[in-house]
């Protein structure tokens, strides 16, 4: 068997994060990244789906996680989608979530603002 890493780029998702009741009320777009290091992989050579993770259902698991819940802080939001994926997938043997605040209210100039968080599955 082999081990994987699937990765998800710039999934975009609108959401109501941030410590001004403003952002918690008006919502805005935020962008996440995943990686995910897979183990027990055998579409590798099987060719068949059920050998590995779908990315569709990673991604509907971090999208629920993400939209379900108004959070403060992004490094918090990170954690909880993390927490999602890892208890969803349990073939996922570590993963990095990376969450991106690109209209973060801060008066200067700037492309992005992000999170990572970084989970390793234990034993």
């Amino acid at each position: 068997m082999d081990t994987i890493r699937i990765n998800v780029t710039k999934l975009s998702l609108f959401a109501y994060h941030g410590v001004n009741d403003e952002e918690q009320r008006i919502g805005q777009r935020f962008y996440v990244d995943l990686a995910l290091s897979v183990g027990q992989v055998t579409a590798t050579q099987s060719d068949l789906l059920d050998g590995t993770i779908s990315y569709e259902h990673v991604i509907h698991c971090v999208s629920d996680r993400f939209c379900g819940e108004k959070f403060r802080t992004i490094e918090r939001a990170a954690r909880a989608v993390s927490d999602a994926v890892m208890e969803r997938f349990p073939t996922v043997e570590a993963l990095t979530v990376t969450v991106h605040k690109p209209s973060a209210p801060v008066a200067a100039i700037f492309d992005d603002v992000a999170v990572t968080v970084e989970a390793r599955r234990h034993g």
